[in-house]
């Protein structure tokens, strides 16, 4: 055997030897030993990747660098990667030093899992770029003579298993128990032991490669869902007029709003077109085809609201908002990366996302702006895996999140699906067309007064209350007159 080859596998035992003596036995011995840590269900996952890739190399040890051991090594990689993001990715977002169990040098043990997983990758590739002459072909079942550090990494190897499976016997529990999500302490006293098949339950539900963000898009039931509205207060819009809206209006349209000052309608449709309308719904003043891709993805427009007679803010169902300028010197030659289409006179100025807390696995299907606090405020839609209405502020300041708060505490499957929001005289109206009403509320949503009835026959998209008595309802491409 020549040099090269021995000091190649000697190279082998060292690694063989600091993956096994590193993190395993030091998770092992001195977290769990010493400090009384016990791993988790996804930790126990980890650990026992890296033991199936020490096992691996210590065939390669025994019976020669076979392209079969390799193949195995990438196998337990990409795995140990996965175990390793999945587990790093629910505590990546917390705030600064928040984690789960101990840290070694700064970084809590599971987050090791992709350095160590990325560094035996990097191993492998210089393993097949400096020793690929090494590789084994033949398949005779011939052994290696192991040096006595070779043959040390074995021993070292059957030792840490030993020391784990120790602590997997007594702290998890022989089958059918399994590790649990979160782990009580490290005892010797069998009284102290939690032996669980809790963890068996999560393991047996439906799986979604998108986990908690598989959460379907919000759609409109034309039909209600119930013989009364939510709040009954015996109040009816009486129809004073109709207006049909441009021909010209591509898609179909979401929202609606109208700034009094300016005395201009703005509206959105799930094409992501923008128009700005006289005060008669009749002349279009400017438009623009919005690139929903340009940076930040905007899924469909949901919502507009204006901050004041120049500004609107546009938001898609993902919560991701565009916020336009009207100003009349904007050309759109200029606003190529931005807008896909249409007329001078529209400038985006800036294109962001709203974070939430409450609401994160939650779409929204409106949107308005409190004059009186300077907030835009949401509402989310219900799903089937959460079924609660969170109403959001945001700062025009920073547009960071300013509070959050659960409302409509009904538990039924009858939560109200709101897709309009407006808030006049800090008083918030909230279109709801499943249940044929429009809620009403204080701007803080602490108490709602009551309800208005709507048409039974109807696609009730947006409103907007326009001139103080009277509101205005888009269905289909209606504008409907209503005083109340």
């Amino acid at each position: 055997m020549s040099g090269k080859t021995e000091r190649f596998y000697n190279i082998v035992s060292l690694a063989t030897i600091a993956l096994v003596v590193l993190p395993i036995g030091i998770a092992s011995i001195v977290l769990g030993f010493g400090f009384g840590d016990n791993p988790c269900i996804l930790c126990w996952q980890e650990r026992a990747v890296m033991m199936f890739i020490s096992l691996t190399t210590l065939f390669i040890l025994r019976y020669g660098l076979r392209p079969k051991y390799l193949a195995l090594l990438i196998f337990y990689c990409a795995i140990g990667i996965f175990m390793s993001l999945r587990h790093t990715g629910g505590h990546f977002l917390r705030d600064i030093g928040q984690g789960f169990a101990l840290e070694i040098l700064g970084f809590h043990t599971y987050s090791w899992g992709i350095f160590i997983y990325w560094m035996i990758f990097i191993c492998l590739a210089i393993i097949l770029g400096f020793f690929g002459g090494n590789l084994v072909d033949n398949e005779d079942g011939e052994v290696r003579y192991l040096t006595k550090l070779q043959g040390s990494a074995f021993v070292i190897f059957f030792i840490v298993l030993g020391i784990n499976s120790i602590q997997a016997i007594t702290q998890v529990g022989p089958p059918p128990f399994i590790g649990q999500s979160d782990p009580i302490r490290f005892s010797w006293t069998p009284k102290d032991w939690k032996w669980s098949t809790q963890s068996w339950a999560n393991l047996m539900r439906p799986m979604s490669l998108r986990g908690k963000y598989h959460v379907e898009k919000p759609v409109v039931k034309t039909q209600a869902k119930r013989d009364i509205a939510m709040f009954e207060s015996g109040d009816e819009l009486i129809k004073v007029k109709e207006v049909k809206l441009p021909e010209t209006i591509i898609g179909n349209i979401t929202d609606i709003d109208y700034h009094p000052k300016s005395k201009l309608f703005a509206l959105v449709t799930d094409q992501f077109y923008i128009y700005i309308l006289d005060d008669k719904l009749s002349d279009l003043k400017a438009y623009v085809h919005l690139d929903n891709l340009f940076s930040i993805e905007i899924k469909t427009l949901t919502a507009v609201s204006f901050i004041d007679r120049n500004r609107l803010m546009v938001t898609g169902i993902n919560k991701s908002y565009v916020i336009l300028k009207l100003d009349k010197e904007a050309k759109l030659k200029n606003q190529y990366a931005t807008f896909k289409d249409g007329t001078d006179g529209i400038l985006e100025t800036r294109r962001g996302r709203f974070s939430t807390v409450r609401s994160k696995y939650a779409y929204i299907q409106s949107l308005t702006f409190d004059r009186e606090t300077n907030e835009f405020v949401t509402l989310s839609v219900p799903n089937k895996k959460f079924n609660k209405i969170i109403a959001t502020r945001f700062s025009s300041i920073d547009y960071m999140l300013s509070s959050e708060k659960e409302v409509f505490t009904n538990e039924s499957e009858f939560q109200p699906h709101v897709t309009s929001l407006k808030i006049y005289d800090s008083i918030a109206y909230g279109l709801a067309p499943d249940n044929r009403e429009i809620i009403i509320s204080d701007n803080n949503f602490s108490s709602f007064t009551g309800s208005i009835l709507l048409p039974v026959n109807g696609d009730y998209r947006g409103v907007v209350i326009f001139e103080k008595d009277q509101f205005i309802i888009i269905d289909g491409n209606i504008a409907s007159y209503f005083i109340n």
